[in-house]
């Protein structure tokens, strides 16, 4: 075990694999992992456990929930870390907090910065239909994603991976390249490398909203946007009765003279809707408001409204 100490701050499931490889590795000593503060969830609003949170009371790691940016640079300034780590935290770091550890802050970010700052990347680079992607160690400054490159590695981005794949395959490089990165971070022997800000993509936080399918768009627009979306925030169209149907797993399927929004039953039952430069979509599953999941062509069976949607 190496006599640096470290602080890791992350949330979501996305932050595990490196916290574990910090740990197999050896390369510094975990003084805890900082995390966000439980929050109500689901329609009874009970207070739910991130998963970056069980990981850690399951493994008897301390662990720390500051629920401020005061209280989190009072916690790094008690602890006094060599270094801190940030992998998928999703808060703001103060200042004053960043210039503590003499070994600074250092960052995962799943993509090829400054390709996609911001908080969304994976799926942003899906939706844009990059044709590789990849993880970056950085050194965090006091701007979003803006900080020197330590160390940086590339992947294909392949033409039918979900978010959810593409996240979890991430996680896993994140973690290799990370735990191998700080070890050289630590030794001094990693001189880092500033980002060209000519060559910077923002993504933004993604709303609900985002999700919406407008079916005057391309069909390979939409179909990265149904595999970009996936899990948060979702995708969905508004069907001319008002009402969202979620819309899960689809089908690029031919062509159509029909106008884009016309639903409309196949040959072979199964629920079509004409899109952007006259191509249709299979629906293959969907799921209405306040229902389960299930395939298209039995919710058009049951449908009686109208058959244009916007």
């Amino acid at each position: 075990m190496s006599n640096s100490t470290c602080l890791f701050l992350g949330t979501s499931a996305f932050s595990i694999p490196s916290a574990e490889a910090l740990l197999a590795s050896g390369v510094c000593t975990l003084l805890g992992v900082v995390t966000q503060p439980d929050k109500p969830a689901g329609r009874g609003q009970q207070l739910a456990t991130s998963p970056m949170a069980a990981w850690a009371r399951e493994r008897r790691i301390p662990l720390w929930q500051p629920a401020t940016k005061q209280e989190l640079t009072a916690l790094v300034r008690e602890c006094a870390p060599d270094v801190a780590v940030v992998v998928a935290y999703g808060r703001i770091i103060a200042a004053d907090a960043l210039a503590i550890p003499p070994h600074g802050f250092v960052n995962l970010h799943p993509s090829l910065l400054p390709r996609w700052r911001g908080p969304s990347p994976i799926a942003a680079a899906i939706a844009a239909g990059d044709q590789e992607t990849g993880v970056t160690v950085m050194r965090i400054d006091d701007q979003m994603d803006h900080g020197p490159i330590l160390a940086q590695e590339r992947t294909p981005l392949l033409p039918h991976v979900t978010r959810t794949q593409l996240e979890q395959d991430l996680a896993k490089q994140g973690a290799t390249l990370l735990a191998r990165t700080l070890s050289a971070h630590l030794a001094g022997d990693i001189i880092p490398k500033p980002q060209d800000d000519a060559q910077t993509t923002v993504c933004p936080l993604l709303s609900k909203e985002d999700g919406r399918i407008l079916w005057n768009e391309s069909a390979l627009v939409i179909e990265r946007k149904i595999r970009a979306y996936e899990g948060w925030p979702g995708t969905w169209m508004e069907l001319p009765n008002g009402k969202r149907l979620k819309i899960l797993t689809v089908e690029i399927e031919g062509t159509t003279d029909a106008n884009p929004g016309t639903i409309a039953r196949d040959a072979h039952g199964r629920m079509v809707v004409a899109c952007g430069e006259k191509k249709t979509f299979v629906l293959l599953q969907v799921q209405p408001e306040g229902k389960q999941p299930m395939d298209g062509a039995s919710f058009l069976r049951g449908y009686n409204g109208p058959m244009q949607c916007n």
